[in-house]
């Protein structure tokens, strides 16, 4: 046999072993696949490729040490190999060397920065380091290199929590349970502070009202909404003016289930309340408009199938004011007008389809098209070539 065809032979033996060496790797048998990447070693033409999937072995193994001096002779033969530096750093933070595996990743990112998986594992670190805004950094470029890597986006959403962003930090998790529905600590996360960004975005609806200074604190109990009002000592405020003024911005916002309001103050650091009264909402707030002539109009002239409609919702507004329960009144106010509003838009749409039918018409009977006439009519020009 030629030397030529011994070269050949030998490198094909070595990616058959590479492979089956893979293959025994995701069947789970390890000790099979140590050996076998230990056979292909001897033959195969990129041994360093070879030493980098017995050091995963190794590693899935929890044996960081072989996995280690496998990461190490793999990077010797090829120093610009990415994943190995990215797979070293980890054995490296599994062996409590924090510095190193820090300067691995750090290589790994220069050599290929859309190493995902790099990015997000130095992540964690700076964030188990208290070093938020790195944290976030590297979790950012991970996902805008891998957006399915859905544990970034729970420790992302972590990492927002601890900046004081509860709104983005509850937008991570509930992304990172749309990519992987196992990730049970995300949905516990969830559901702990869903509650605190419902109360977070309340506080930020009365913050316009106050003077400057001034804080408020929002938290949803049940049927009644607790206000807590902080204000600077000497700053002094008007408590009779402030709860209409309150009441008025819960009209409009017409928060689910919520009737009731109760305003706590205190001034300071004082842990004494000076301030602690409980408020209807909608007790002083008028009855919603009816619009009993709109919706008759609408029924008679308009569009009846949606006037029927608003006259149906028109009879509910009072009945619902009388029985305290404004919002559904307000409600129904607000959706007779916006039939009415409908029904002229649909009229108006009829009629201007009629008209311009009309005109179509009688243009096409004053001014008929004089192709269509003189289309079957010859020429003179070819009369007289018959001829």
């Amino acid at each position: 046999m030629s030397r030529s065809l011994q070269s050949w032979a030998r490198r094909q033996r070595g990616r058959y072993l590479l492979r089956r060496g893979l293959n025994l790797t995701q069947q789970g048998n390890h000790q099979a696949a140590t050996q076998v990447l230990t056979a292909a070693l001897a033959v195969h033409g990129e041994p360093a490729e070879v030493l980098l999937r017995r050091g995963l072995v190794h590693f899935q193994q929890e044996n960081f040490a072989a996995a280690l001096t496998d990461f190490d002779q793999a990077i010797a033969l090829d120093p610009y190999q990415a994943t190995a530096h990215g797979y070293r750093g980890l054995v490296h933070y599994q062996l409590d060397d924090e510095a190193a595996a820090l300067t691995d990743w750090a290589q790994a990112l220069a050599l290929d920065p859309g190493e995902a998986t790099v990015r997000y594992n130095r992540g964690l670190v700076w964030a188990q380091k208290g070093e938020y805004e790195a944290a976030l950094t590297d979790f950012d470029l991970a996902l805008e290199h891998n957006p399915l890597l859905a544990e970034a986006y729970l420790h992302r959403g972590k990492v927002r929590q601890a900046l004081g962003d509860m709104v983005g930090a509850v937008k991570d998790w509930e992304i990172a349970l749309c990519n992987d529905l196992r990730l049970s600590e995300a949905h516990q996360l969830l559901i702990k502070n869903q509650e605190n960004v419902h109360n977070f975005d309340l506080q930020a609806q009365f913050q316009d009202l106050l003077p400057e200074g001034f804080s408020i604190t929002a938290e949803q109990q049940g049927t009644r909404l607790t206000l807590t009002l902080y204000r600077p000592v000497g700053t002094p405020v008007n408590y009779f003016k402030l709860p209409n003024a309150l009441r008025d911005r819960l009209v409009e916002l017409q928060l689910p289930e919520v009737r009731r309001f109760r305003l706590i103050a205190k001034a300071g650091d004082s842990s004494l309340s000076e301030w602690d009264q409980t408020y209807g909402i909608y007790d002083k707030a008028p009855c919603p408009p009816a619009r009993w002539r709109d919706a008759v109009a609408t029924t008679l002239l308009l569009f009846p199938p949606l006037g029927i409609l608003a006259l149906v919702l028109a009879s509910q507004v009072e009945p619902a004011y009388r029985r305290g329960d404004y919002p559904i009144a307000a409600r129904a106010s607000k959706a007779v007008r916006k039939l009415c509003l409908s029904s002229g838009a649909i009229m108006g749409l009829m009629l201007f389809g009629l008209a311009s039918y009309g005109v179509y018409t009688y243009v096409d009977g004053e001014y008929p098209n004089p192709a269509a006439k003189t289309a079957m009519v010859e020429s003179p020009k070819a009369s007289n070539k018959r001829l």
